[in-house]
């Protein structure tokens, strides 16, 4: 299947460019065996790790490719040691999961966001409230408003997290990203 693969790959890669060797593939098999039903969301981790930290993963034990694939005039290069991933612009993963049972899948992944850079240095953190009601959610922003007014010095980790995880959620929503005390009751003042 593998030359059947990087053929049709080449030729749609062929539609848009004539470079060779320069997208490395790998396989999650070689890694950690083959998953059956469950190859294709491992990939997909595997992929966002990669993606995460920048480094591509070595496809193991590779020695020589297989002589049908004809690897010099594509794009494409099995990578087998751990590598880099320098990228002056965005970096994009594929993901594809073909298999015998019909789980034919193919994912296109590109790299998180930036972190936005806050002005005061601190670190931004997401409070999250729920409510039954638009009206409660706006009572609930008004509550955590007033606790922080009675204490201003309260930990907003703490806060953070006890919105997060020690509140039960209700169908109505909002969030407020804030790096610090005054941005967060300005984003509780638009609820």
């Amino acid at each position: 299947g593998d030359p059947i693969e990087i053929t049709a790959l080449a030729r749609a890669w062929r539609k848009h460019t004539e470079r060779t060797g320069y997208c490395a593939l790998g396989s999650l098999k070689t890694n950690v065996g083959h998953l059956a039903p469950v190859a294709g969301v491992a990939a997909v981790i595997k992929t966002a790790l990669a993606l995460w930290h920048r480094t591509i993963p070595p496809s193991l034990h590779f020695a020589t490719p297989n002589p049908r694939i004809d690897f010099e005039n594509s794009p494409f290069f099995v990578n087998d040691s751990l590598r880099a991933w320098d990228c002056a612009g965005t970096r994009y993963a594929a993901v594809s999961s073909f298999g015998i049972g019909g789980t034919n899948a193919h994912a296109i992944m590109e790299q998180a966001p930036p972190q936005p850079v806050t002005q005061s240095g601190d670190k931004l953190r997401t409070f999250v409230l729920s409510a039954k009601s638009a009206k409660a959610l706006s009572r609930a922003a008004d509550n955590l408003d007033n606790f922080l007014r009675r204490e201003p010095g309260a930990d907003l980790d703490d806060v953070a997290f006890t919105l997060q995880e020690g509140r039960k959620a209700f169908p109505v929503r909002a969030a407020v990203a804030a790096d610090n005390l005054a941005a967060l009751q300005q984003g509780l003042a638009a609820i």
